[in-house]
């Protein structure tokens, strides 16, 4: 598998564990693990891969898709950090601006991914 599929995969397992992570500091009231975009591996890989990832029609969409996540994720870690954890659990569950975001983000990546390894 290519360098480019294993990271797809690897983003799409990170982008699992940054949700649990969400869900802690929702649930702490505290960023403990720093969640952010500049501390999020995908945004690294996607700035210092941007040659060479650009090529692939799925790039365009999975770097707007995962800044709007990032913009979810920034609202609601304020909310949390600011005591509003009731409007904070609201905004993480099924259905949410951020729920659906995450959903076709990940989406992106399978598609993405099956076409590198040419599945698709």
């Amino acid at each position: 598998m290519s360098n480019i599929a294993n990271t797809i995969y690897g983003a799409i397992v990170s982008h699992t564990a940054w949700k649990k992570h969400l869900h802690n500091v929702v649930d702490a009231g505290k960023n403990e693990s720093n969640l952010g975009q500049k501390t999020c591996e995908l945004s690294k890989w996607f700035e210092e891969n941007v040659k060479e990832l650009s090529q692939y029609k799925h790039y365009p969409l999975v770097t707007e898709l995962h800044n709007k996540f990032h913009q979810e994720t920034d609202k609601i870690i304020q909310l949390a950090l600011n005591g509003k954890q009731q409007q904070a659990n609201a905004a993480v569950e099924y259905g949410s601006d951020f729920d659906k975001i995450s959903k076709e983000l990940v989406q992106t990546l399978i598609a993405w991914h099956d076409v590198v390894i040419g599945k698709k």
